[in-house]
């Protein structure tokens, strides 16, 4: 590793230091020779000094310089002063790095991927497992609750061949539900995907999911954390890891999440940081629709096919679309839906378990075979008669 990359190790392995904070002190040292620099200065400045930033400046900080610099608080502020002196962590990360054969990227890396350069303070470390990053590949986020049910895996399994199909990465977080689902359809699919920890590589979370992890790594894909190596998940790493999700990917899709989850959270950021946010419906009467209702209701682009998502970045596949396969199949509940109907009737009639019923109704509302009445009652919609 070039001094470059490992000044970034060292500051990244710093618990009170953040992405902010070790662009500021970045800065700082470019100010040493560039008086002038401009107090909107970012890792665009940083990037055209490129291997001549005088690092060592930062080194010789004392606490209170680290405070002003970095706008931490004293306490903070000391115990950063202390570790920058002391390279014990560093050299025990090297050697962990070494041992479990992790690729460092940091911003000033060619392959670091471009689209998450370009987010306000990009993540000085990325630590990767599996394939290389590259700096332009097509990227496109999954995300969902980690309760997600049949009606999302049907849709991830639907729109994920032919998105792959068109050389495009499935980017997701690793956790349980819409994630685990988005992965699997990625490697079915022969595809690469992508999986944002939030965690440290060698403590991944969910446990449940590390031959996944390993399935992905060996199938060309990449596993991916902004983390230490040996740092548990907390509360505070999820929404950093959700971050990099979204600036990691041209456009962010959401399948299935409440009103305040986690696929929000990437949604919002994905925003934040001018990037294509895709949120596919669900039935009203479903909490996990209400997100993605939301998502739909602030601009979010409804889909309901890969094409809906393809076209917005100027391609096209030639998978039908899903009311084109849907017309030509027979449907028993169409019968029954020829006057109004409540869903326990038609849960009666049909013999469905009711989350498979649920998941199929609202397959047909997409279609525009079905209604819903104000008063909650199913029919077939006018022009299907």
């Amino acid at each position: 590793m070039d001094k470059r990359t490992t000044t970034l190790l060292h500051l990244n392995l710093i618990p009170e230091l953040g992405p902010v904070s070790i662009e500021r002190l970045l800065l700082y040292a470019h100010r040493q020779l560039a008086p002038d620099l401009p107090s909107t200065a970012g890792w665009h400045e940083l990037l055209a000094v490129g291997d001549l930033l005088p690092l060592e400046y930062i080194f010789e900080l004392d606490a209170a310089a680290i405070a002003r610099i970095t706008r931490l608080n004293e306490a903070n502020a000391a115990a950063v002063a202390q570790q920058l002196k002391s390279m014990s962590a560093l050299v025990e990360e090297t050697a962990l790095i070494q041992k479990h054969a992790v690729t460092i990227l940091t911003p000033f890396d060619p392959a670091y991927p471009v689209c998450l350069r370009e987010i306000h303070h990009p993540p000085p470390v990325l630590y990767c497992q599996g394939a290389a990053l590259t700096s332009a590949d097509q990227r496109l986020a999954i995300v969902g609750a980690r309760k997600a049910g049949a009606y999302a895996q049907q849709v991830i399994n639907h729109i994920i061949p032919p998105v792959v199909g068109q050389g495009w990465q499935v980017v997701s977080g690793g956790a349980v539900g819409a994630d685990t689902m988005a992965h699997e359809a990625a490697l079915a699919a022969g595809g690469v995907t992508i999986a944002v920890l939030g965690s440290g590589l060698l403590e991944p979370y969910p446990a449940a999911n590390i031959s996944l992890f390993a399935r992905i790594a060996g199938s060309g894909g990449t596993v991916v954390s902004s983390f230490p190596l040996r740092m548990p998940p907390d509360r505070t790493t999820f929404p950093m890891r959700n971050r990099i999700i979204a600036g990691l990917s041209a456009g962010t899709m959401v399948v299935q999440a409440a009103e305040r989850s986690g696929a929000l959270i990437t949604a919002r950021y994905a925003l934040e940081q001018g990037r294509t946010v895709f949120a596919v419906p669900g039935l009203v009467t479903d909490a996990l629709s209400a997100g993605c209702h939301a998502l739909i209701k602030q601009g979010a682009k409804l889909v309901a096919q890969a094409n809906d998502i393809l076209e917005e970045f100027g391609q096209v596949s030639a998978e039908a679309p899903i009311a084109t396969q849907a017309w030509v199949q027979p449907d028993p509940l169409l019968a029954t839906l020829r006057e109004p109907v409540t869903l326990d009737e038609l849960q009666l009639a049909s013999g469905l378990a009711i989350d498979e019923l649920q998941d199929r109704l609202f397959q047909l509302q997409v279609e525009g075979r079905v209604r819903q009445h104000v008063t909650g009652t199913w029919q077939l919609h006018d022009n299907c008669f």
